[in-house]
């Protein structure tokens, strides 16, 4: 309609995802200050929505203020690291044994099609949307746990673990082990397994850990970049 206002709250999506692209795909380095003035004209949009978009990111713990310093991606750590896959792991847990036990037929079809779409997307190296798919499929997966609270809580962790991940993929194994990993996890809950779902959750995640690890400490020590997972 000629003359209708934009819609703040999708200008606020709109720069919600340019940012957190940036800061989860490593564009934007921990520690790195984010300029307001950069996004107001990459996105041709007034400094409100990003504003709001900051704000947003700051409770997903994805950027830290100062006083002295302003906005600035937070800073990334081996205790951190840890601390987030050592709540995700409990977490997680639980939602994918509550996926287990509460699958349905439809879940059970859309599941298979979301493994089908990220297999292909990880073998054909197409990241960004590899990187989407990994995501929905997890979160799908944890939507089926009938828990309104770790739906609402897991994602605030997966932003964070996501800057870890990247690091780890390197030293992670080949794409079809990721994907083999991906496909465990989704048969035992299809199949109606909890305990065989969460047994391999726990080593799916243990395995990003563990890789993620050396791949932060590679960068603190060129020495231990040779070495391998």
């Amino acid at each position: 309609m000629a003359g209708r206002k934009p819609d703040p709250r999708t200008l606020a999506d709109l720069a919600l995802a340019e940012l957190r692209e940036d800061i989860v795909s490593g564009v934007a380095t921990p520690g790195s200050p984010i300029r307001l003035s950069k996004y107001i004209e990459q996105l041709q949009m007034s400094a409100v929505p990003i504003r709001e978009a900051l704000r947003f990111l700051e409770q997903r713990g994805l950027i830290d203020r100062s006083p002295h310093r302003g906005v600035f991606v937070a800073n990334m750590s081996a205790h951190d690291l840890a601390d987030t896959y050592r709540i995700r792991m409990e977490l997680e847990s639980l939602a994918v044994r509550g996926a287990a036990e509460h699958m349905t037929d439809e879940a059970r079809e859309s599941l298979k099609a979301l493994v089908t779409e990220y297999r292909e997307a990880t073998m054909s190296g197409a990241t960004p949307l590899t990187r989407e798919l990994h995501e929905r499929l997890h979160m799908e997966l944890y939507s089926l746990s009938d828990s309104k609270w770790l739906t609402l809580l897991l994602p605030v962790l997966w932003d964070n673990s996501e800057r870890y991940r990247r690091l780890s993929l390197p030293r992670r194994g080949s794409p079809e082990k990721r994907v083999a990993e991906h496909v465990a996890l989704v048969d035992a809950c299809i199949a109606g397994d909890p305990d065989l779902a969460e047994k391999v959750l726990r080593k799916h995640l243990g395995n990003s850990l563990e890789a993620a690890i050396v791949s932060l400490q590679s960068l603190e020590d060129p020495e231990v970049a040779g070495s391998t997972v």
